[in-house]
């Protein structure tokens, strides 16, 4: 069950950068888990092969970014790509301006979500709508904004970071914030430094993989648990098979389970290795229930 912490640079899709990893490791089972735009880099966490299991238990977990911004503009897409469609570089505003309306943003926040983004409505891709002129936006979403900060500002470009939720639009926040400043404002840059637990210091582009693959060095590969904050369950010997058969074993057949308020666990030998994972149950006899079982 493994795991890459890929850092995927500017200019390439996210699913161009999974193509070119296939093709270094010679694995063509890989799945990344939360998109970057093209013009984004930074953190892109990749399940390899059975590991692609459980891409949807590392979507959770808080994201970073740093992002620029450029004020005195708006386009259609939120960002630099797109087509200018307002010019505003009349309306200049003061450090205290930005601060005092970033700070709007933090919490739950209902933003805009781009009409050029891969939100599907009505079976068909946001974006293919856009570029057809049949839609300006894409609806509103609910997001979580843990912290938002001002890092740099030397007119007309701003650097913040921002801490959110999964499916959270940084250049959402971005436009948002120009109408609220009055200028307009579309991103210019962003760089993932977080996704759930994998950062970027420990992160590994494209070339760097393939130096190591080529030295025979596979230390690019990490266990998928490693990213999971989940408590552990160890289970009895005796009970191995029938847990091995998708059986959720009662109280008694447990060694121990470690208190927590996760709601997700993972079931592990006396040896330290993961057979399963499960969610807790509302029965006191049969506290976990078996979600997938790895034999």
């Amino acid at each position: 069950m493994k795991t890459i912490n890929l850092y995927k640079e500017k200019g390439v899709t996210s699913f161009q950068a999974i193509d070119k990893l296939r093709k270094i490791i010679g694995i063509k089972k890989c799945g990344h888990t939360g998109t970057l735009d093209p013009m984004a880099e930074g953190v892109l966490p990749v399940c390899v092969g059975k590991a692609t299991k459980m891409s949807n238990y590392l979507m959770g977990g808080k994201k970073v970014y740093i992002a620029e911004l450029k004020l005195g503009i708006t386009t259609d897409t939120f960002d630099i790509t797109g087509e200018i469609i307002v010019e505003n570089p009349n309306i200049r505003p003061s450090e205290k301006e930005i601060l005092d309306n970033i700070k709007y943003f933090k919490g739950k926040t209902e933003l805009v979500i781009p009409a050029f983004s891969a939100v599907k409505i009505k079976g068909k891709r946001a974006y293919e709508l856009a570029r057809k002129g049949l839609i300006e936006n894409a609806g509103r979403r609910i997001n979580n904004i843990f912290s938002i900060e001002l890092i740099e500002y030397n007119y007309p470009y701003c650097i913040i970071q921002i801490e959110c939720d999964k499916g959270t639009y940084v250049r959402s926040i971005i436009h948002e914030l120009g109408l609220k400043l009055g200028c307009g404002a579309t991103m210019s840059g962003l760089i993932r430094t977080q996704s759930g637990k994998f950062k970027l210091a420990e992160s590994y582009k494209l070339d760097e993989i393939k130096k190591m693959k080529e030295e025979d060095n596979e230390s690019f590969f990490k266990p998928v648990w490693n990213y999971l904050d989940w408590p552990e369950a160890v289970i009895k010997n005796d009970f191995l098979e029938k847990l091995l058969n998708g059986v959720s074993p009662n109280v008694e057949n447990y060694k121990y389970i470690l208190g927590s308020d996760n709601n997700m666990y993972m079931i592990k030998n006396d040896k330290n290795e993961v057979l399963a994972i499960a969610e807790k149950s509302a029965y006191h006899k049969v506290p976990l229930k078996i979600i997938k079982v790895f034999k």
